[in-house]
């Protein structure tokens, strides 16, 4: 029981607020992702990898199971059966079997990584947050919920986002032929 509580108090909180943190969150893969790590991997929303990464859910072969989350985030990551393989076997993939397998976006030189994940993040912040941060949430409410109820949220926070200044802004550089410039309401 202590042990249960301390996986609940402690490492447990993690993939809940990753998973609830309203912007999004980019996963830059260097070396090894094991257990927790590829767990961790899992619960961002974007994550690329350099050529010398590799992801492993390992618990297996300590005789344990994945505990922050990975049973439930890895399968929709990636799969139910390629997730099984993993979690049974412990084996390690490598960051091209991990894009083959969606796990990563993409896959690029050590050197290129950091600078890759500065440039997607730059490309995702020019946008209107509220917008972002809206197209997040329906994204994860649509990975355990019906068509049809996306589909009215959808609506809800469409009529939202068309009161905002930003939707405004992006019409007028729309007509005007030039760059929004976003104030973030």
């Amino acid at each position: 029981m202590e042990i249960r509580q301390d996986y609940r108090c402690g490492i447990q909180r993690l993939p809940l607020a990753l998973f609830n943190l309203e912007v999004p969150v980019i996963a830059a893969v260097n070396g090894a992702a094991m257990g927790a790590g590829l767990d961790l991997t899992c619960m961002c929303d974007i994550r690329i990898a350099s050529e010398r990464a590799q992801f492993a859910e390992s618990f297996v072969r300590l005789g344990i199971i994945p505990g922050d989350g990975g049973a439930w985030l890895l399968p929709r990551v990636i799969g139910l059966s390629r997730a099984a393989e993993m979690i049974f076997t412990g084996e390690a993939i490598s960051a091209q079997q991990a894009l083959e397998w969606n796990l990563v976006s993409r896959v690029v030189p050590p050197e290129e990584l950091l600078p890759a994940a500065n440039a997607l993040a730059e490309r995702i912040a020019v946008n209107p947050p509220h917008a972002v941060r809206l197209a997040k949430r329906l994204m994860r409410e649509g990975m355990q919920t019906r068509l049809d109820t996306l589909l009215e949220l959808s609506a809800g926070f469409q009529a939202l986002s068309h009161q905002t200044a930003d939707h405004r802004e992006a019409v007028q550089a729309f007509l005007e032929k030039r760059k929004p410039v976003f104030s973030g309401n």
